[in-house]
């Protein structure tokens, strides 16, 4: 062997690192280990898994439980202890030890309960790391609310309200007498009870009627204090409220639909003279609204617009005052102190249902030279308090002196052809002038024209200029259109204010309808019913005004 094959022949040495290099270089054997690392990870991440999804069921079994507890104990209806309603709702649910507080927060007109709870349960797998049980909490409040409210319910008693689509039927405002009435005992509850709803009831038709109570409290203008109707310039429909310092316009006292000669004072006046219709202000009686409701009929024009203003101004803060003097006065019950309150009161809900069956139309007053001042009519009062022989005449003739003055006698003495026509009134000095206040509040406008100055007309001895001033001695003074504008104006800023709408178009024409759907807080506050449908529509919104509700 020479040196060359010595060369050839590996060394013990050289072998073996051969060897390791080769069993190094070998990647079958991570394979496995890989393997093994991964299935150990899935196991582990599945084990977690299912105890997750364990713990997770007996969560959502718990929080189920807790909120139908709390639910049920914040009814103010339900007279147990509310943590102990909590507690039973626990046990039946076989959960008794699972529940760790329960705080329950009540006062006049509210509850709150609030609870928490928890469960815990032992590990499948999460043992494996250390883990050997997880907590499942629960935790919720319920309340409810039902203190401070205030409504001002306001109803159309127009003309058409007297009438039913099908003979032998209810009529309108009888069917709204129902709703209105059901809606009351819903809304308005006892002594005692632990919240306080106030109702201001608002009728209209043509006009307002405040009624001799409550014009004793605004500031009415002097033409004459017959009836208590204000009018209003389109401004004071950008505001809500109505002045009580500040004069407003009173509406003439006057009958566009009488044309009986022989009366003793109007039968239709155009503002009730009496308390008929007169509007109602925070009441918390029942039986006082429950008679007014009853006691109303159908008659005359109607202003949506007039009805919509007076609501919301007994709704807003600045009428506080006049609450309160009407508290002190024993016209309202002290409970209503402090109303109506501000419209951030958090406390409060402020409501306004408003229905019509019909659409704005023209509003009217006397002309305005026969608002005030002495009239051209004489009356002879014959001594007595009895107007059933009063006498009257009308001067149709004014000229220089007394003496040359031509008055038309509305009598016919026997024997004395054609002598209605004299140089004095009927009566002669026992007559006095009436002022045309007086005059309107005693005749209907059409009735006055045909006792007094159409046959003076008809026999040349009057022209017809001064003739047609007393035969049209009303004129419109707001148009359909112009109140739709208004109506719409005092809509949006009650919903401006936070006042929830709810509007009613009973039977309504489809301009009515528009109006009442215009004015709503939303779609869902408008109701378009028919007959007995109107009962429904109050009982929804009567329902609408107290709700339970889960609030965390």
């Amino acid at each position: 062997m020479n040196w060359h094959q010595c060369r050839t022949l590996p060394s013990l040495g050289e072998g073996k690192a051969a060897h390791f290099k080769k069993f190094r270089s070998d990647e079958s054997g991570g394979i496995t280990i890989m393997f093994l690392i991964v299935f150990i990870g899935i196991i582990a991440f599945c084990g977690l898994g299912v105890d997750l999804m364990r713990n997770e069921m007996k969560r959502a079994h718990l929080q189920a439980t807790l909120d139908r507890a709390i639910l049920a104990a914040a009814d103010l209806e339900q007279e147990l202890d509310p943590a102990s309603v909590v507690q039973d709702y626990f046990d039946k649910s076989g959960l008794g030890d699972a529940l760790s507080s329960t705080t329950v927060d009540q006062g006049l007109g509210y509850r709150v309960v609030s609870a928490s709870a928890s469960e815990t349960s032992e590990t499948l797998f999460l043992g494996l790391a250390g883990i050997q049980e997880i907590t499942a909490p629960a935790a919720g409040e319920a309340a409810e609310r039902m203190g401070n409210v205030e409504i001002s319910l306001i109803l159309d008693r127009s003309g058409s309200m007297g009438w039913n689509s099908v003979s032998g039927l209810p009529t309108k405002i009888e069917n709204l007498q129902v709703a209105a009435n059901e809606f009351i005992d819903t809304v308005v509850q006892g002594p005692g009870a632990p919240s306080l709803t106030t109702v201001s009831l608002v009728s209209y038709n043509a006009t307002v009627s405040l009624g001799p109570v409550l014009s004793s409290y605004f500031n009415l203008s002097a033409e004459h204090n017959y009836s208590s109707c204000a009018i209003f310039p389109d401004s004071a429909f950008n505001t809500l409220g109505i002045s009580r310092t500040e004069t407003l316009d009173r509406l003439s006292h006057f009958d566009i639909q009488t044309t009986s000669e022989n009366t003793t004072e109007i039968l239709h006046p155009w503002c009730p003279d009496d308390s008929y219709g007169a509007t109602i202000v925070h009441s918390s009686d029942p039986d006082e609204l429950h008679a007014a409701i009853n006691a109303l009929g159908a008659d005359g024009n109607t202003a949506i617009d007039l009805g919509m203003k007076w609501g919301t101004a007994l709704l807003d803060p600045s009428a506080q005052d006049l609450v309160s003097d009407m508290i002190t006065d024993g016209h309202i019950d002290a409970v209503a102190a402090g109303r109506p309150v501000a419209y951030d009161d958090s406390e409060t809900l402020k409501i306004i249902v408003l229905m019509t069956d019909g659409e704005n139309t023209t509003e009217y007053d006397l002309v305005p030279h026969l608002q005030t001042g002495d009239s051209d009519v004489w009356i002879d009062d014959r001594g007595d308090s009895d107007p059933s022989n009063d006498r009257f005449s009308s001067r149709i003739v004014d000229l220089p002196g007394d003496l040359l003055d031509v008055y038309y006698w509305d009598r016919f003495e026997t024997g004395r052809f054609n002598q209605r026509y004299r140089n004095t009134p009927d009566g002669a000095a026992a007559a006095r002038r009436m002022t045309n206040p007086e005059v309107y509040a005693r005749f209907g406008t059409r009735a006055l024209s045909n006792k007094l100055f159409r046959t003076p007309y008809n026999n040349g001895q009057l022209p017809w200029s001064e003739y047609s001033d007393v035969y049209y001695a009303y004129q419109g003074i707001v148009g359909a259109d112009h109140a739709d504008n208004r109506l719409s104006t005092i809509c949006q800023g009650a919903r401006d204010a936070g006042i929830i709408v709810f509007t009613i178009g009973f039977e309504a024409p489809q301009r009515g309808l528009d109006a009442m759907r215009d004015c709503a807080s939303s779609p869902a506050h408008y109701f378009d019913v028919e007959g007995i449908e109107i009962t429904q529509a109050f009982d929804s919104i009567a329902r609408t005004i107290t709700q339970l509700r889960l609030t965390q």
